[in-house]
């Protein structure tokens, strides 16, 4: 082999002492380990990914002083819990007493360490040079390449704390290699050659009786673990060995771990996520009002259209639908009343004293006095004719015959008090005449008595008894007319707006807004004893509103009443809001109409402070306790309105209570 392949070999290294010493041993107790070194630089995820890059079950973790990942105990924690799924071990060796102490509370193993020490003298080389490994080619020639790179100072960028921890770190990378046997070929150096490096082994390593107690420790803490299987490999094969052995199983595993956590964490805060919007609540509350003045309006004819008012509508989009409706409904007269029954009826003979018939037309009345003294009246029954006197001539003398008519009557009453004794009619009553009075006239009045008036208990329809039945058959009428209006109409696009019907059951209550009721019987009158009922109908026209189904009256006018108003012009100053209040509207048949006002409000600013001050005031409050509070804040004048949700209880917690300004159009 020429002197190219054949590297001058070098006088031995100094056998490595204080850390390296130690971790020289430790390595060489359990091939399995490995040392993670860490830097400034590093994070606390970065570090992980290194130590599970090592793939080792026992790991010496070397911290510099002052590493920002590994500075409190929270961290050293994690580490632990993390890696301690994985199957791995720790020891931290630092020369930093506050990252061994946070180490140390988190539960993990510690070694403390000082600067490098000072090398000790060294051992004078054998005579006889000992064996060096094997180099394939490929190794040789890396080897001279890096013999052509420049030098430069490794350490010149860290603090002399750092950089002493750095350089016992280099001369810690030789003690690794006393884990491989070296090889057993010897091969005889040429004459001109210089002797290969030698590798330090853990034969070389020189403890002080501190590092063996603590080495002795480690070792039989270790013990209990299944010792690694070793092999006489080459060293490339025997670092390689702990990270290629049961990889796919602890990776299998660590996946499923990992997939385990990841599922249990999205379900946690799933369910964390599902808890906030449960229990989560919405609080508006308008600004306060700094001056307000309103503008009433009453009586405002609002235009009606059939066609598709557009998107800034001043018309209401509806149709005017009319009905007749009507409803009866029956009623039973409960009652028993003492009422006249019977009517007298007589005969009266009517006598003419003049030579000329006297007609008496239908509808001729006789009129006098009853036993009591009232007046009764009775009525001639047909149309009839008095004849005239008859005047006669004769040896004995000259004679009249009065013409004479018998004729029926008819109380116009009953009842007993329609009786009469005999010649009470005094009086005829001709239809467009003046009475004539008998005994003073042309006519003369005979009968005899007159009776066959009398009272009996009957069932008589009062008014009480149709008060009765009014209410439900005015019900029964509304209802009708709400029926015929919706048969007007094409129901699948068009809707009766209910609040436009006329009359509305309010109205329905006057008479004047229904035609007068029809009772049968009439008033007054007696029903049949063996059936007592009567019928009341009632009935009257109807009129309404039909509009698009998803938009009623109440809807659209709260597009139509504010450009209605705005096409006059702005009623309120620049810095004000307007606001239009449609307090009602009525459909009178023939137009629609509607009172309110129009606000204008000048509005202050809602600060987060006091919003913050009302969450605060809100939390674990009862509903009513809720609206005190804010009704407070009312009349404080922070705020002008609000609205609760519907809970009886507000959350205990304020981050679930979101006070939100309202929305000022």
């Amino acid at each position: 082999m020429s002197d190219e392949t054949s590297p001058t070999p070098l006088p031995p290294k100094t056998p490595p002492t204080g850390i390296t010493a130690v971790l020289s041993a430790i390595l060489a107790s359990n091939p399995a380990s490995a040392v993670v070194p860490v830097v400034p630089a590093d994070t606390l995820d970065g570090i992980i990914e290194r130590v599970r890059a090592a793939r080792a079950s026992s790991v010496q973790l070397l911290v510099p002083e002052g590493a920002p990942a590994l500075q409190g105990r929270r961290s050293f924690t994690a580490l632990r819990l993390i890696l301690q799924r994985d199957g791995i071990s720790v020891l931290v060796i630092s020369p930093d007493a506050n990252v061994l102490e946070a180490a140390r509370s988190s539960g993990l193993e510690t070694m403390a360490v000082g600067d490098s020490p000072s090398p000790r003298p060294a051992t004078p080389a054998p005579t006889t040079p000992p064996a060096r490994p094997v180099i394939d080619e490929r190794d040789a020639a890396f080897l001279r390449a890096l013999d052509d790179v420049p030098s430069r100072d490794p350490y010149a960028d860290l603090s002399e704390k750092d950089a002493a921890f750095a350089a016992s770190l280099d001369d810690f990378s030789d003690a690794v290699a006393t884990v491989a046997a070296p090889s057993t070929q010897p091969e005889t150096p040429p004459p001109s050659a210089a002797p290969p490096p030698r590798r330090v082994s853990a034969a070389d390593v020189r403890l002080s009786a501190d590092e063996e107690q603590r080495a002795s420790a480690h070792e039989t803490a270790r013990r209990s673990a299944p010792a690694p299987r070793r092999q006489s490999q080459s060293r490339a094969t025997v670092r390689t060995a702990p990270r290629t052995a049961g990889a796919p199983a602890r990776t299998s595993d660590r996946t499923m771990i990992i997939g385990i956590a990841i599922a249990v964490l999205i379900v946690a805060l799933l369910i964390a996520f599902g808890w906030y919007q449960a229990n989560r609540v919405s609080i508006i509350v308008g600004p306060p009002v700094i001056q307000s003045r309103t503008q009433p309006f009453r009586g405002e004819v609002i235009p009606i259209t059939t066609a598709d008012p557009g998107t800034n509508p001043s018309s209401i989009q509806a149709a005017v639908v009319q009905a007749e409706a009507s409803f009866t409904v029956q009623g039973q007269v409960t009652s028993e009343t003492v009422a006249p029954a019977g009517r007298a009826t007589g005969q009266v003979r009517i006598i003419n004293v003049i030579e000329q018939p006297f007609p008496l037309p239908e509808g001729t009345e006789l009129l006098g006095l009853n036993p009591a003294g009232a007046e009764v009246r009775f009525v001639i029954e047909g149309q009839v004719t008095v004849p005239a006197a008859v005047t006669t001539v004769s040896d004995r003398g000259r004679s009249t015959t009065y013409g004479e008519v018998v004729v029926n009557v008819v109380a116009r009453s009953p009842g007993s008090a329609s009786n009469v004794g005999s010649n009470a009619l005094t009086q005829i009553l001709i239809p467009g005449m003046q009475p004539i009075i008998s005994d003073r006239g042309n006519l003369l009045i005979r009968h005899d008595a007159i009776g066959g008036g009398s009272e009996q208990a009957q069932r008589i329809v009062t008014e009480a008894d149709v008060q009765r039945v009014l209410g439900d058959a005015l019900t029964g009428l509304y209802n009708a007319g709400m029926e015929q209006l919706a048969r007007q109409i094409d129901q699948n696009v068009l809707a009766i707006d209910p609040t436009t019907i006329t009359p509305d059951t309010i109205e329905l209550a006057r008479p004047e807004s229904y035609n007068p009721p029809l009772i049968e019987p009439p008033l007054g009158q007696p029903v049949d004893p063996a059936n007592p009922v009567f019928r009341v109908t009632v009935s009257t026209r109807f009129s309404a509103l039909a509009t698009p189904r998803d938009r009623l009256v109440s809807k659209q006018l709260e597009q139509v009443v504010p450009q209605h108003f705005l096409q006059r012009g702005t009623p309120c100053n620049p810095n004000e809001r307007v606001g239009f209040d449609v307090a009602g509207w009525r459909w009178d048949g023939s137009k629609l109409t509607i009172n309110g006002a129009i606000a204008c409000t000048e509005y202050g600013t809602l600060t987060n402070d006091m919003l913050n001050q009302i969450r605060r005031d809100l939390v674990g409050a009862s509903r009513s306790d809720a609206e005190t509070r804010l009704q407070q804040f009312v009349q404080q004048g922070a705020i002008s309105t609000y609205s609760l949700p519907a809970i009886e209880t507000l959350p205990g917690f304020d981050f679930l209570i979101d006070v939100q300004p309202a929305r000022l159009s």
